[in-house]
């Protein structure tokens, strides 16, 4: 059986307007809005699992779960059904959080920028840093009167202008319980990217906005696409291991790709996982994304990434946010994930390489939490 991650947006809005993020950077298209049933989440589930292997179910994309007033009766289907459920939140808006966490959702990533208000306010736009800090008190303490093993974690997004708010996020989340882990913040949705690099303004606009996100990325594009294109040729992991979903039960094309006019595949109930990978393959957005190595870009899949970065920040910079333990930290889970692929799967029987194919993903959390 195939593998797939599913995405699937419960909702079809977002209370915040981030620059980086096509909710924000992309209001010429227009999608539809409304909520998921939970009938037709139990549906796709029901579908998934007698189709292929579901390694787990996310139940956000570009949208804020936390806005779903039946997000627990969501999250109770996933879990239910043997399946880990993720949550990603900006958590400016939080309801119901005891909950939520009663249902034990699997993983909950808080998505933030920044400590204090000047600088979260810029790269979450409409947010208020203040508001998200007093719910990340609120969640810590449901998790433990739910007494839930939900991985709760800040997904820090890393920009030039937020790095020295890093270390404040991160202690602040330290004595809270919660992991932490910084990313190199990325300018979506794919169809800006491929603007951008072709200089083609037949993929997307782009707006002057656009160009000052892109200019305050800690990660360039112009250098990051120019790395990834030398490894065009990997495999997408987006097209052959994810399944995105929109709150009607629509495929969508990718995860990264945004505007649904243009890469809708069809009913996901409607149709056969073969014939959705079929629309995947032959659909010319993914051959236009290929040839310029935007789904390595996509997927942090460019080995040389951390290297660019610390160009262009500094060397002082890269030792304030411990840049040089995480990239060892990074060493040690690829040397892990290789020894699994290559020797350890090989040696057990089925039933252990499944037993060890779940630790490995359960422990790529945990250690990602550690980070700093």
């Amino acid at each position: 059986m195939t593998r797939f991650f599913f995405n699937i947006d419960v909702l079809g809005s977002c209370n915040l307007r981030c620059p980086s993020c096509p909710v924000g950077n992309s209001r010429d298209v227009k999608l539809p809005t409304g909520f998921m049933d939970p009938p037709l989440l139990a549906a796709i589930i029901a579908k998934a699992k007698s189709e292929c292997e579901v390694s787990g179910v996310g139940l956000f994309n570009w949208t804020e779960p936390l806005l779903h007033p039946r997000l627990p009766e969501m999250i109770r289907i996933v879990e239910s059904s043997g399946l880990p459920c993720h949550l990603s939140a900006n958590l400016n808006h939080m309801r119901n959080i005891d909950a939520i966490l009663a249902e034990n959702p699997y993983s909950f990533r808080i998505s933030a920028s920044g400590f204090t208000q000047e600088v979260y306010g810029y790269s979450h736009r409409g947010g208020d840093i203040e508001r998200v800090k007093t719910h990340m008190v609120e969640l810590a303490a449901a998790r433990k009167r739910q007494k839930a093993t939900t991985n709760i974690h800040v997904l820090y997004h890393r920009y030039k202008h937020n790095l020295g708010d890093e270390q404040a996020m991160r202690a602040f989340a330290a004595r809270l319980g919660l992991g932490f882990q910084p990313v190199w913040a990325f300018m979506m949705p794919l169809e800006k990217i491929l603007a951008y690099v072709n200089d083609d303004p037949r993929e997307a606009t782009l707006t002057e906005d656009d160009h000052r996100l892109i200019g305050n990325l800690a990660l360039p594009l112009k250098e990051a696409i120019a790395s990834a294109e030398r490894h065009r040729d990997a495999p997408c992991s987006l097209r052959d291991a994810q399944m995105t979903i929109d709150f009607e039960g629509r495929v969508q094309l990718c995860c990264g790709t945004y505007d649904s006019n243009r890469f809708t595949l069809g009913k996901y109930l409607d149709l056969s996982v073969a014939e959705l990978q079929a629309r995947k393959y032959e659909h010319d957005m993914c051959g236009r994304c290929m040839t310029r190595g935007v789904h390595v870009y996509g997927t942090y899949g460019g080995p040389d990434f951390d290297d660019i970065a610390e160009r262009t920040i500094g060397p002082e910079a890269a030792r304030r946010i411990g840049l040089p333990a995480e990239r060892r930290r990074k060493r040690v889970r690829r040397g892990i994930d290789w020894l699994y692929r290559h020797t350890a799967a090989r040696a057990l029987s089925p039933a252990g390489a499944a037993r060890l194919s779940r630790a490995v993903r359960r422990a790529g959390p945990l250690l990602r939490s550690q980070d700093h």
